[in-house]
């Protein structure tokens, strides 16, 4: 591609004069320094803890001439300067002329809110598929079309990363994608030259705020918003507290959804399930063009809002209703309230709540299936977001009949502190606490004290298959070892082991 073509709708002054420069051949764009070879672009983005320029010469040193830049920089003479108002929206906009604005080419869902957006991706893409429809998913499960499986930094990555994974689904014939939109994303400016057709709003509290993400909730919610400018269509939860200001804010058509409130689809006259592989629900749908029973295999209020979620994307894409039906009656999410078949006596759940919001409302949910007791395993992440700590400890000590303390992505910090703080919301509970560094050890034991129509939850790391212990990701399965340890412990018909 020649330069004219990538900066295509770009303001920019340059040290160099255009005539000169315009048509000059571009093999990839690069923003960070060590990706960058002969003939590349490089972007100098100013980050929140790291800045581009700084890497300018090592970008230089690798084989690059051409720099868009924010502010001025020292460079040899050969090199040419893109100066722009801000680089981190160049990249995007570079990005989507590099390779030929791909989303243009494709259906693409956008899906923004606090909770729901990787289980409702799931639902949407499932029934997509089981329609025949070639769809993709990005988000915090990762990057998935075809048989292609990757793993995704950020729940939405950068602009460069989308529109090149764009392209690659579009080469690969994918018609549709569904994607999670992050408010760090909005805030980044990551998804800015998305061709939007759908956007669709879960729910909204407040999270991600802090020196490093928001620096308020009405900063978090008014970047959520921005996605309904982006969009065509848009597909709102009118029963959120913030639902009326997402649809004030949009620049699209809105249809609604709900359990409460009158909606476009709403659900009524809920009834709950419980199998061996799944706990559930059933409920009707009430829609503009009549009324449909579904049954979901995921339990919970907030899972029946994912449900509708998905119904009413995929209606107005005008998918069969049948194959709705078909396809929420046995879907699974890998790590979303994910029941564990490991035993015929009790029910063992991985899921992903790693702050106080997400446990309580799983574990509201769990409590509606009367259980004889309710077990929770629950960690908080080390180095950051310390306020979490008590918003786990309060939320667990409050619900559970027993509490496991545990490590959950420590990194370079004791888990035994973390643990200690976390067990300071236990005093004066009537919650048993159970303290265990060692995650493996933890759901082991978790397994071993299982009763008759116990519901034990392990919460926290949900899909993801690491600890984070010291800076490196080391392998590590909930699932394969609850599903180990009841193995184990059917075996030999005896406990484990005790924690002392």
């Amino acid at each position: 591609m020649r330069l004219k073509e990538a900066l295509n709708e770009i303001e920019f002054t340059s040290n160099k004069d255009w005539q000169d420069i315009k048509d000059i051949d571009i093999k990839d764009i690069a923003y960070n320094s060590k990706d960058c070879k002969e003939d590349y672009i490089f972007v100098a983005i100013e980050g929140k803890t790291v800045d581009g320029h700084k890497y300018i010469q090592d970008a230089y040193e690798l084989g690059a001439r051409i720099f868009i830049i924010s502010k001025e920089v020292s460079l040899p003479k050969d090199s040419i300067k893109i100066l722009v108002k801000n680089s981190r929206k160049v990249l995007s906009k570079v990005s989507a002329n590099f390779f030929k604005n791909p989303s243009t080419e494709l259906v693409t869902i956008g899906i923004t809110g606090t909770k729901g957006k990787t289980t409702t991706a799931n639902i949407i893409r499932s029934i997509l598929q089981n329609t025949d429809i070639n769809t993709g998913v990005i988000g915090t499960n990762g990057i998935f079309y075809n048989n292609i499986s990757k793993e995704a930094v950020n729940t939405t990555p950068e602009s460069y990363e989308l529109q090149r994974i764009f392209r690659d689904m579009v080469d690969n014939k994918v018609k549709i994608v569904v994607m999670e939109v992050s408010s760090g994303g909005l805030m980044m400016d990551r998804v800015n030259d998305i061709d939007f057709d759908i956007a669709l709003f879960t729910n909204i509290s407040p999270d991600h705020i802090g020196p490093k993400e928001h620096p308020n909730f009405q900063h978090y919610l008014m970047c959520k918003s921005k996605l309904f400018k982006m969009a065509r269509h848009g597909i709102v939860n009118i029963d959120d507290d913030y639902g009326e200001y997402i649809i004030e804010n949009s620049d699209s058509s809105i249809e609604t959804f709900s359990i409460k409130r009158q909606s476009d689809f709403k659900a009524i006259n809920i009834d709950r399930s419980r199998d061996l592989d799944s706990l559930g629900s059933k409920f009707l749908c009430k829609t503009k063009d009549g009324s449909y029973q579904f049954r979901l295999s995921l339990p919970g209020e907030f899972n029946i809002y994912n449900g509708l979620a998905a119904i009413a994307v995929c209606k107005y894409l005008k998918i069969d209703t049948k194959v709705i039906m078909k396809t929420l009656k046995s879907i699974r999410i890998p790590g979303r309230v994910e029941v564990l078949p490991i035993l015929d006596y009790a029910t063992v759940i991985v899921d992903y709540a790693h702050n106080g919001v997400s446990l309580q409302n799983v574990l509201d949910t769990l409590k509606e299936y009367n259980p004889n007791r309710l077990i929770c395993l629950v960690g908080s992440v080390g180095g950051r977001t310390q306020g979490r700590r008590k918003e786990l400890g309060d939320v667990a000590a409050k619900e559970c009949d027993i509490c496991i303390l545990t490590a959950d992505n420590p990194d370079y910090e004791d888990p035994r502190k973390i643990i200690n703080e976390m067990a300071e919301s236990f005093v004066d509970s009537d919650c048993e606490v159970i303290k265990e560094s060692d995650r493996e050890t933890a759901v082991r034991y978790g397994i071993g004290i299982l009763e008759k129509d116990d519901i034990f939850i392990i919460s926290g790391k949900g899909h993801e298959k690491y600890q984070l212990i010291k800076g490196k990701k080391e392998y590590y399965s909930d699932q394969e070892v609850a599903s180990n340890a009841a193995k184990r412990l059917l075996e030999y018909n005896k406990p484990l082991f005790n924690i002392k």
